[in-house]
């Protein structure tokens, strides 16, 4: 029977072990492990290795999104010409504050006035002409009233010799008058008859005449219309040679100099006069990535750095978002407004945003430095009963100080953060309960 050297034995098995533990912890100490196992093999007894260990515990969480953002005013407009001309004045400048409804720069257009004038002077002589033509009508209508007058007069003219006639008849009948009187009565009533008529043709021309004067006080009334339009206009338009600020602001930017020859914009020119700012409330505009997006709405809590100025984060909420992601770079626009009536802030200015994306009132966390990769699982090394053991976790949010465990430890259990050497799922070690922040 061959005898086996137990000594020859175990250190034959040495380096298995040895390779073992390496693997499933890479910053295991050789060294040590080569003296725990010397300990062993000799009959002695390994000394525990002294590690930092925090009790596991459930926590507020606050999961934060930092992002760079810009500073812009509230409303910003570059004010162009609406016509053509010289610029003749430009009442303020770069940094001057202005009103709602101010006259920033004023446009000569000679032109236009002169236009002004010959287009009121038409209008004028519209009125004169309209006035003309309510004054015929107004005569038209008398002598529709006196056609029928004469309708009426001519009518019981003709009623009477209509009696004298018939009269004049039944006498010449009964041989009471010559035949010189029958004729005589049957001409008067011919000839009132003949009249009749023609008073009724001259009260349908006398109406003719009157509909076509109202006719005419319509058309020119019309024209009166068209020369007014023409006029307002040219007003208009003469308005737009004042350039107004449309809002309180302040002028950032001025493009122009007296004398500049300026084209509308009507005409396709992209040169603006003056740059007009609301700064009184300020924009803090923010792209929120694809995956925090669904977090951020309305309301939503953010702190502001403005490094520039040197203050400390001051908090504000969520104005408005975009509710849709740019296609071009996957992120959503959103807004803070901040008060900035006392015009600390610059549109322009860089800040930093912390972007409150998700508030949990108890969860499980543990210091970020306890989660250690073994293979394709996560875990963390608890100390338990002296032993050091292996415990596979799910981790949720981890901002690289706290870590999240959605599963795998339980309340109270001591993970174990930081060691003195080497330390391998079951080797002995020695717990200081340390108290993280």
């Amino acid at each position: 029977m061959k005898t086996i050297d137990p000594l020859r034995s175990k250190a034959t098995c040495l380096p298995a072990v040895l390779i073992g533990m390496v693997l499933l912890n890479p910053a295991y100490d050789a060294h040590s492990a080569l003296a725990q196992e010397s300990a062993r093999t000799t009959g002695g007894k390994a000394k525990p290795v002294r590690v930092d260990v925090v009790k596991s515990a459930r926590r507020p969480m606050v999961r934060e999104l930092r992002i760079p953002a810009t500073l812009m005013a509230d409303e910003q407009v570059d004010l162009f010409a609406k016509i053509s001309g010289y610029v003749e004045r430009i009442n303020l400048d770069i940094g001057d504050r202005v009103k709602k409804g101010d006259v920033l720069v004023k446009i000569s257009v000679p032109e236009m006035a002169d236009e002004l004038r010959q287009t009121n002077a038409i209008l004028e002589a519209k009125h004169a002409n309209v006035r003309a033509l309510e004054a015929k009508s107004i005569q038209a209508q008398r002598m529709v009233e006196i056609a029928k007058a004469e309708v009426q007069r001519f009518e019981a003219q003709h009623q009477l010799d209509t009696i004298n006639f018939k009269r004049t008849k039944e006498l010449h009948e009964g041989n009471a008058i010559p035949e010189q009187a029958l004729d005589e009565a049957r001409s008067a009533w011919a000839i009132s008859q003949a009249q009749l008529r023609i008073a009724h043709a001259q009260v349908a021309g006398a109406e003719a005449e009157k509909q076509s004067v109202e006719a005419d006080v319509q058309v020119a009334r019309s024209q009166i219309s068209v020369a007014q339009a023409a006029v307002h206009r040219l007003k208009t338009l003469m308005g737009y040679a004042s350039i107004r600020a449309p809002f309180d602001g302040v002028i950032t930017v001025r493009g122009v100099d007296h004398g500049t020859f300026v084209r509308s914009a009507a005409e396709g020119t992209t040169a603006f006069l003056l740059r007009v700012a609301k700064t009184d409330r300020i924009r803090v505009v923010l792209e929120i990535p694809e995956p925090d997006a669904r977090y951020v709405r309305v309301g939503t809590d953010v702190n502001i750095t403005v490094k520039a100025l040197g203050e400390h984060p001051f908090p504000a909420k969520v104005s408005r978002t975009a509710s849709a992601l740019n296609p071009k770079t996957r992120t959503m626009r959103v807004e803070v407004d901040v008060d900035n009536k006392d015009n600390r802030f610059t549109p322009g200015m860089y800040a930093q945003v912390a972007v409150q994306l998700e508030i949990k009132a108890q969860t499980m966390m543990v210091p970020s430095n306890a989660i250690r990769a073994q293979g394709a699982e996560t875990i963390v090394l608890v100390s338990a009963n002296g032993v050091a053991k292996s415990k596979p976790v799910k981790v949720g949010y981890d901002d690289g100080i706290w870590a999240e465990i959605l599963s795998g430890l339980n309340d109270g259990e001591l993970v174990i953060t930081a060691a003195g050497g080497a330390v391998a799922p079951g080797a002995a070690v020695e717990p200081f309960l340390s108290n993280p922040q």
